[in-house]
């Protein structure tokens, strides 16, 4: 059943970025996988390659709460069919249970040309607790499939909640949206929930640091976004008295994600160096007379 407009979370469009799913990346296949892949609609063949990851929340400023997604591709997916596994933590309770669930997406009955999709929680075991269906349409800026809440819904009587889940992919951000809405009333149960993951990426390069007339290098550098920062140590294993972050950013005035790369001194924690990128750049770098960096990203 279509989503009613006055139902549709309206900020996953908003944090889509325009991007057609023919540029995503590709991957490697297996022949089993790639036999699968030949079965599927064409932007499904696109997702299966491009949504496996790692993703994080872009780092905000004054929050050091940050979730982290991981989507698994499911081998064992009915032919015609991508089945993803996605497994959110959060970095400040790393000891608590993932939230766990599965996405679905194949083929509707009957139409060559339309997309259908399921959602299913999944409990601390890996099992499936209960599925909704989703209704998916495909976009200039992604794919977009969502849940119709008087078919996903839980509780009895006045209590009966509906579900509306909106999971948005553009080949770079992965957005999902959750609003729970009073069956009865149509009235929102809880303040909208939308979440926007950033996948991470790996930059490599070398750093370099001043040491009189000369300088100190370390030429095997490699950090990741969302992760912690690292402290690059020059050919004799000794540090260069720094550590290096880089992560994806989002501004507060403006909601977009930049790339942040930061450097700070490992003994006094005060800020060495900063520079600014495009979420999507694929160098940055630091040039100062004491100190340079230069990363860089297949």
């Amino acid at each position: 059943m279509p989503m009613h407009p006055e139902h549709r979370l309206p900020a996953i469009a908003g944090l889509l970025t325009a991007l057609v799913l023919s540029g995503c990346a590709t991957t490697t296949t297996q022949p089993q996988e790639r036999n699968n892949q030949e079965r599927l609609h064409p932007a499904l063949q696109e997702v299966a390659a491009a949504l496996p990851g790692q993703y994080s929340t872009p780092a905000r400023s004054g929050s050091s709460r940050r979730l982290q997604i991981e989507v698994i591709a499911d081998p064992s997916a009915p032919p015609g069919t991508v089945r993803m596994m996605m497994i959110q933590t959060r970095s400040d309770r790393p000891d608590a249970s993932p939230r766990q669930f599965q996405w679905q997406l194949q083929a509707a009955d009957g139409d060559d040309n339309g997309l259908q999709g399921l959602f299913a929680p999944m409990n601390a075991a890996g099992q499936i607790q209960r599925h909704c269906a989703m209704s998916v349409s495909v976009r200039r800026e992604g794919l977009t499939a969502q849940t119709e809440p008087t078919e996903c819904s839980f509780g009895e009587g006045e209590q009966l909640t509906g579900l509306l889940k909106e999971i948005a992919f553009d080949g770079r951000q992965l957005v999902i949206g959750d609003r729970l809405i009073r069956i009865p009333s149509g009235e929102p149960a809880a303040e909208d929930q939308i979440t926007r993951f950033v996948r991470d990426r790996v930059f490599t390069g070398w750093a370099g640091v001043r040491d009189g007339s000369d300088w100190r290098m370390a030429v095997d550098v490699e950090a990741v976004t969302g992760s912690t920062p690292i402290e690059p140590r020059d050919a004799a294993g000794m540090s260069l008295g720094l550590e290096i972050g880089i992560d994806h950013y989002e501004m507060s005035r403006s909601d977009q994600v930049k790339l942040r790369l930061s450097v700070t001194d490992t003994v006094s924690g005060e800020i060495l160096g900063e520079s600014w990128a495009d979420a999507d750049a694929r160098s940055i770098g630091i040039a100062l007379p004491d100190l340079q960096i230069g990363l860089e990203t297949p």
